[in-house]
């Protein structure tokens, strides 16, 4: 199965829920956890980790999950308020659910998986940290893979691309294909 034909997991919805919360978190677990995921690019194989082992607290079950779990389901929220992330680490706790994140967060695997599927773009900055991004123009989804160590490849994000970063990935990805021409 190709990235543009899997559906979304989950109905819309703003509020988390501990079903919810277990199927997304049994997808994360089977892709990331229990199975290796590979990121091929040329000739180079990059293992990709979710660092299992840092984990939160979760409201719903007396099993914590993985940070990364929590911060891929997410996103910033500014207004205090509204904050709903349940992982205390200081860089995670000023976050929110987003339906529009978890319900897609089977794609993370395939859209690493079909790298080469004429819609998947890749691109590699390196601003002090390697960073990779492969990005579905067809879905408007983005996954982000940091190159920390010779050997850690840490799975970041993963979203759609609005409007609002559509522009700015389309530049990014412009620019490298420009530096790999020469």
């Amino acid at each position: 199965m190709i990235v543009q034909d899997l559906p979304l997991i989950l109905k819309d919805t703003t509020k988390i829920n501990m079903a919810d919360i277990e199927t997304l978190y049994a997808v994360f677990k089977n892709d990331f956890i229990d199975n290796k995921v590979i990121l091929k690019i040329a000739n180079i194989n990059y293992t990709i980790t979710v660092k299992p082992n840092n984990k939160c607290s979760c409201p719903f079950t007396k099993e914590p999950k993985p940070e990364r779990f929590w911060h891929i389901i997410t996103t910033k929220e500014f207004d205090s308020k509204k904050r709903n992330n349940p992982c205390p680490a200081d860089r995670e706790k000023n976050r929110i659910y987003e339906s529009a994140r978890a319900k897609r967060i089977h794609w993370i695997k395939q859209t690493i998986d079909n790298i080469s599927n004429q819609h998947i773009k890749y691109f590699y900055e390196n601003n002090g940290v390697a960073t990779h991004f492969i990005w579905d123009t067809k879905r408007f989804y983005i996954v982000i893979i940091k190159h920390l160590g010779k050997t850690e490849n840490l799975l970041v994000t993963a979203y759609p691309v609005y409007k609002n970063k559509y522009r700015s990935y389309k530049s990014r990805l412009e620019r490298y294909e420009k530096s790999t021409k020469k």
